[in-house]
């Protein structure tokens, strides 16, 4: 099997015209070549060192990432960096790189679909009626229950060791919206949605406030939940690809502590 053929089955279901206009040439084969014949994939959140290190280990010909590998262009590279040194074990080794990241996020069963999946919330539907590259945001219902109870059934589903919130633990909870990564810029969007409350990451001090103000709730998670998508990935790389070996890296984790 051919990089291209993975390439075309990627893009057909995860269109690079989705991605966010930052995304563009970050998206896609950052390295590598189109004709070169995969046998064996690794799927990773991330290009760390030690998932890199673990792709070649394993004699991986392709490391699929969510998070390009090379997100600002470069002028210089010293080998002696920690980027340095990469590119060479993937230059050495002729590892592919591919990435989907923003176009992932928004398309029909794509992260925030997953994620919304994860969550059991029903009725889920998008802000828009045609997905297009803002279309982040996946609304839907849960069972009423208070705040400080989808609080604990978010941490427990998602394996969040801790999670930071924002609301009164009495809010009564029907309607939500969920953004994997730093979605607090879809803040405005689940309060004109009427959603109870919005999961997301890394959510901004002056987005904080807005929510208290507005009277929606919000559920900080970490944006390593967006590594659900290995398994989703894997998934579906396997019945298209039934002759190819897939894994995800048993090497990466979450790269904050708690104290």
């Amino acid at each position: 099997m051919k990089q291209f053929e993975i390439t075309n089955f990627l893009e057909n279901k995860f269109s690079p015209m989705l991605a966010s206009q930052f995304d563009m040439g970050k998206i896609g084969l950052q390295f590598g070549s189109k004709n070169k014949e995969i046998n064996k994939i690794m799927i990773a959140l991330d290009a760390t060192m030690d998932v890199v290190d673990e792709a070649i280990a394993k004699n991986c010909d392709l490391l699929i990432t969510h998070h390009p590998f090379l997100f600002y262009p470069l002028l210089s590279v010293d080998y002696d960096s920690v980027l340095g040194r990469k590119l060479i074990k993937v230059f050495k080794t002729k590892l592919n790189l591919y990435s989907m990241h923003t176009n992932f996020d928004v398309a029909s069963e794509g992260m925030n679909d997953i994620l919304a999946k994860i969550l059991k919330l029903t009725d889920i539907k998008i802000e828009k009626e045609v997905v297009d590259n803002n279309c982040f945001l996946r609304i839907g219902k849960t069972a009423s229950t208070s705040l400080k109870n989808y609080v604990a059934h978010v941490a427990k589903t998602l394996n969040e060791g801790v999670i930071r919130y924002i609301g009164n633990d009495d809010k009564i909870i029907e309607k939500v919206g969920i953004v994997g990564g730093a979605g607090g810029s879809e803040l405005m969007n689940a309060i004109k949605a009427n959603c109870d409350c919005l999961v997301t990451g890394e959510v901004k001090h002056n987005q904080a406030i807005d929510a208290i103000e507005n009277g929606i709730a919000v559920i900080e998670v970490s944006h390593y939940v967006e590594s659900f998508f290995k398994e989703y990935l894997q998934q579906i790389l396997k019945e298209a690809f039934p002759n190819c070996e897939i894994l995800t890296s048993n090497v990466e984790k979450n790269p904050f502590k708690h104290f």
